[in-house]
């Protein structure tokens, strides 16, 4: 052989890979001998015709042939390993699918979730529970003790048997029901919609019940020729005992649907809120809501109505017992000017507020009046009285201020309406400021929305909050609508808007007295005209633990409506670098600009703010929530 003489054949070199190489290198020796095949036929055409136009000859035509066949056979060939190959994948998919069917309920068994006791199960259910939002109805699908039920036959079983799940009740009459003309078929759907209200209270057992009301247009109502309305409210006021809190939209569910309710039928009864947009609370001396309003053990109350032609002391309310208390209008608070007791102002609330000797949370929106204010000659004592938020009339929020004492408060929240007019601003926060020089030392959250503050009145709201954790400058929250904007030339009136020299009174400096040593939550939205380096000062300062200590390390800053030129508020890498230490010490940041703008967007984050930032804020923080609901 050629291999054994030493002669070398043109491929002998090839057949020495074959003989003498291992496996692996077979694959390789073949692409050799196909590349040598195919140079040889390039070699052959490439002289002639290959590339070109030229029609082969008969003789050429069988010369191409003879150089096609060993292709053409190799292709066949190819194509039955690839059949092979494609029939062997699809019995593998089969076993695989085999062994997971005989492996997924072994798996199941060993799941740790069913180590899980049930009465954990039952308590991570409960949580897992969110509030229905308004406008939708329990036995909706996509509420969640019905999604509970279709997971698996032990979770169904242990939300079946889990009372507080079905605890919250909205039920709604579907629309085409309030549009019956009695036929068999809407009769059927009426019997099943309460039949569906019976399960879901049943499921409660005798746990108490929180109700919320809503349901379509008043214009519809009176459409309701079924009668299905006032059948879904008379299957309620059969569980009346266990009623703990009600959610009433009074424009919603006529109260005549509910007019037989009566105080003795509502014995757990705690909170109340009525919401009265388009409907009045009362009319012509005779109260809508007399049932709910006495009974006997409400603790808090909240009433949002347009109109109050009715006074609020005239309500048969024992305000005796009430330890949170809300009044305004909602978003669409209207004043009629034609009553003098339809108004809800500061002289009005104050017998009010007396009779509230246990009254812990207080929220008021105080209106205009034309008549003068009386001279406040007694002072209200609420020893028990821990939150306050007023909003409103500014000379009405300064008479209520000065006509009640608050030796236990801990939160304030200061928010006057300001009408576009000029107005001096040293006028306006004498009232805040003696108010917290009173009783702000123990103050913990402090929160006030006003078109500008200066570094003189800051300053002294610090030295009276010595304890203070939060402060809000601007708007955060509101029950009451927003306050009307300034314009241009009342700006002008104002003194400069947040900036650096207040937020130097806030950071901590070497061996020098600074103010609020336990401030936890620094947020500000009222158009402050603060430079980077002074923000960054002010983290540095707020997280070195030479400075602040420990424990003195702030949580969270977010500085809102920034000037479109600040350095801060665009995702940079530069901001990103300088920010780095003080995310890593664990504070929640958040900057935006007036005009959100990103100079160049985090990559994988086009749509997002970057990580660590919030667009909406992080919480209510060491606030209360002055919502019922």
């Amino acid at each position: 052989m050629a291999v054994e003489n030493g002669a070398h054949t043109p491929n002998s070199n090839v057949v020495d890979v074959a003989f003498h190489s291992d496996p692996a290198h077979l694959l390789s020796a073949a692409h050799v001998v196909n590349r040598h095949q195919h140079s040889a036929i390039t070699d052959r055409c490439s002289g002639n015709f290959y590339g070109t136009n030229h029609v082969p000859s008969d003789t050429e035509l069988l010369e191409i042939e003879k150089l096609l066949a060993p292709h053409n056979a190799r292709l066949s060939q190819l194509q039955k390993d690839l059949e092979q190959a494609e029939a062997k994948i699809a019995r593998l998919k089969k076993e695989q699918e085999d062994i997971l069917k005989v492996i997924k309920p072994l798996k199941s068994l060993s799941s740790l979730i069913r180590r899980f006791p049930r009465e954990v199960m039952e308590l991570i259910f409960t949580y897992s529970i969110p509030a229905p939002a308004p406008g939708t109805f329990t036995y909706d699908v996509c509420h969640g003790p019905l999604v509970l039920l279709r997971v698996c036959k032990m979770w169904r079983d242990i939300a079946l048997n889990t009372p507080q799940l079905w605890t919250s009740v909205v039920p709604m009459a579907p629309f085409h029901l309030l549009h019956s003309h009695g036929t068999t078929s809407d009769a059927k759907r009426a019997a099943l919609a309460l039949e569906q209200l019976d399960q879901w209270l049943g499921r409660s057992k005798n746990y108490p019940l929180s109700i919320s009301l809503y349901g379509p247009s008043p214009s519809t109502v009176r459409w309701d020729r079924g009668h299905t309305m006032r059948d879904l409210a008379s299957t309620l006021l059969t569980h009346s005992r266990r009623w703990e809190s009600v959610n009433f939209d009074a424009p919603r569910w006529q109260p005549v649907h509910f007019i037989d309710v009566v105080a003795e039928s509502l014995p757990a009864l705690k909170r109340l809120r009525l919401s009265a947009s388009y409907l009045l609370l009362a009319y012509q001396q005779r109260v809508h809501f007399n049932g709910l309003l006495t009974a006997p053990n409400l603790k808090e109350l909240q009433i949002e109505a347009p109109r109050l032609y009715f006074p609020l002391s005239k309500l048969p309310v024992n305000w005796t017992n009430l330890t949170h208390l809300y009044l305004g209008g909602g978003d669409k608070f209207r004043l009629d000017r034609s009553s003098q007791d339809s108004q809800l102002t500061a002289p009005e609330m104050l017998p009010i507020i007396k009779q509230c000797q246990k009254l812990r949370i207080l929220s008021l929106l105080l209106i205009s009046a034309p008549n003068p204010l009386p001279e406040s000659e007694t002072q209200i004592t609420l020893s028990n009285l821990e939150a306050l938020n007023v909003t409103g009339c500014r000379s009405q929020i300064h008479y209520l201020l000065r006509s009640i004492m608050t030796p236990r408060i801990r939160e304030i929240h200061y928010q006057p309406f300001f009408p576009p007019v000029q107005v001096s601003p040293f006028t306006l926060t004498l009232p805040l400021t003696s108010f917290l020089q009173r009783y702000g030392n123990p103050t913990e959250v402090l929160s006030f929305n006003l078109p500008s503050v200066s570094r003189e009145d800051l300053q002294s709201w610090l030295e009276c909050t010595p304890a203070l954790k939060q402060l809000n400058l601007g708007q955060e929250f509101q029950i009451a609508p927003p306050p009307p904007p300034l314009t241009s030339s009342a700006l002008l009136d104002f003194e400069c808007a947040f900036d650096d020299s207040c937020i130097s009174l806030l950071t901590p400096k070497q061996d020098q007295p600074y103010f609020c040593p336990n401030l936890k939550i620094f947020r500000c939205s009222m158009k402050p005209r603060v430079s980077g380096d002074a923000i960054l000062a002010f983290l540095a300062a707020r997280t070195d633990p030479l400075l602040v200590g420990d424990g003195g390390i702030i949580e969270e800053v977010s500085i809102h409506d920034l000037p479109y030129d600040s350095p801060l508020g665009d995702w940079t890498e530069a901001e990103e670098e300088r920010l780095k230490p003080i995310r890593e010490a664990g504070v929640r940041l958040s900057f935006m600009k007036t005009f959100y703008y990103q100079s160049k967007l985090a990559p994988a984050l086009a749509s997002e703010p970057p990580p660590g930032t919030c667009v909406s804020g992080f919480g209510t923080g060491y606030g209360v929530d002055f919502n019922l609901f």
